[in-house]
């Protein structure tokens, strides 16, 4: 038997304890961490404006944007430009937007010290980020 439970915008602090409450209770527990389009769309709305153009171009590219296409007007600092990303991660577990242990939708690519070559974005969820930055943009 599976049993599917989906809570919407759950007061914070909320899923912690039900999913304590299933442990404690259930013989296995399996929290769902996949992307939806949904979920995907409340991660998209909640970056600011660079990191959401990260997300779109790598949506509209099949995954990957190289550190090129997001320098603007020649500059070569992309710094302060991948922190968003997991912020916003972290702050839909905390916010219970999520679980915990949603995989990042996309990584920067690099040999690591802040030197950024581009970014990432598993092929299995440019289809859905496509449909969150298209939400996104019909509502604004």
């Amino acid at each position: 038997m599976r049993i599917i439970v989906t809570v919407e915008d759950p007061e914070p602090g909320f899923l912690d304890k039900f999913t304590a409450l299933l442990a404690e209770h259930g013989a296995k527990v399996e929290l769902d961490t996949e992307w939806t389009v949904e979920r995907a769309t409340r991660y998209y709305r909640e970056l600011p404006p660079r990191a959401q153009d990260i997300v779109r171009l790598a949506a509209v590219q099949d995954g990957l944007v190289k550190a090129d296409e997001l320098r603007k007007d020649g500059g070569d600092s992309l710094r302060g430009v991948s922190g968003p990303l997991k912020r916003t991660l972290d702050r839909g577990v905390r916010q219970g937007w999520w679980p915990e242990g949603m995989k990042a939708p996309i990584e920067p690519q690099g040999p690591g010290f802040g030197k950024v070559k581009g970014y990432i974005m598993p092929l299995d969820l440019v289809d859905v980020f496509s449909a969150a930055a298209d939400n996104t943009e019909k509502e604004n």
